[in-house]
């Protein structure tokens, strides 16, 4: 089996993952590595591992004179920005290799996304409480939970935002993901994939966009959302039986009384029409 089929089939089964489950910084470097023949990941596991120690070593100091939300916090800002280096890239922002984790590790730049994996990672390994945040145009992440937790942006050195800084985060209505409430480590890997495609679609790079909305429903293949947004991705390219595949399954998973359903029904109807 070649090394991107090998890859393609982890990723398939990390999408029947329950969200809980699903391995964030070990799927953002497989994703990564489908860009990347041939590509040796021990050494980027291995640095994950590394980061990991060094804030192990640094939250052991800082317990003695902080409560753990906020030693957990100075040692992850402590450790990946200020030992190892990264940074928010302020100069080439919209540069695709800031949404690639293997790539992030090699320049120690990023988005705030791609950098937030890093930090969400690490604080998982150390048995803290860490979430992405639904936040509009940067992503950033909390620490801790409830009244205790502390927001961290990990686009500028993992520094802890002051309530004046945030706006009140709302609790989240049931079945929605509300702006600034928690996310899955799933929604996180999504929003990295979908920095890339918008820049593909920026760049009229259909094929790339396609490529990435693939990769979407691959890791998360019950929504159904993704699999309008494939069926329009494929019909952009010009790949009318990849779109009529995406759209039927858009139905079956959403039914045809709800918007998305009908939607993807509409699309069936127009896709038909441009076959007879």
């Amino acid at each position: 089996m070649e090394k991107s089929e090998e890859l393609l089939k982890q990723l398939g089964a990390v999408g029947e993952l329950a969200d809980d489950e699903l391995p964030l910084a070990e799927t953002a470097l497989d994703l990564a590595a489908l860009d990347h023949d041939a590509i040796d990941l021990k050494p980027y596991r291995d640095h994950l591992t590394k980061l990991t120690e060094d804030s192990r070593a640094g939250l052991a100091m800082l317990r003695r004179g902080m409560n753990e939300v906020e030693a957990l916090a100075r040692a992850l800002s402590d450790t990946i920005a200020v030992r190892h280096g990264y940074a928010g890239d302020t100069a080439t922002f919209d540069d695709p290799q800031n949404a690639d984790l293997i790539r992030v590790i090699d320049r120690r730049r990023g988005l705030p996304v791609s950098l937030g994996i890093l930090y969400l990672e690490v604080a998982k390994r150390l048995g803290g409480t860490a979430k992405g945040l639904n936040t509009p145009g940067h992503f950033l992440l909390a620490i801790g939970e409830d009244e205790r937790a502390k927001v961290l942006d990990p686009f500028n050195a993992g520094v802890v935002m002051s309530q004046e800084e945030l706006r009140p985060i709302p609790p989240v209505p049931q079945g929605e993901v509300a702006e600034y409430g928690p996310v899955s480590a799933r929604d996180v890997l999504l929003r990295l994939l979908n920095n890339i495609r918008t820049r593909a679609l920026a760049g009229k790079d259909m094929l790339r966009a396609l490529t990435m909305v693939e990769r979407m429903v691959l890791i998360a293949p019950r929504r159904a959302e993704l699999w309008l947004d494939l069926a329009n991705a494929n019909r952009e390219a010009g790949r009318l039986k990849g779109a009529f595949r995406a759209a039927e399954c858009c139905v079956q998973l959403a039914g045809d009384k709800s918007l998305v359903g009908r939607e993807a029904a509409f699309t069936l109807l127009s896709l038909k029409r441009m076959v007879n």
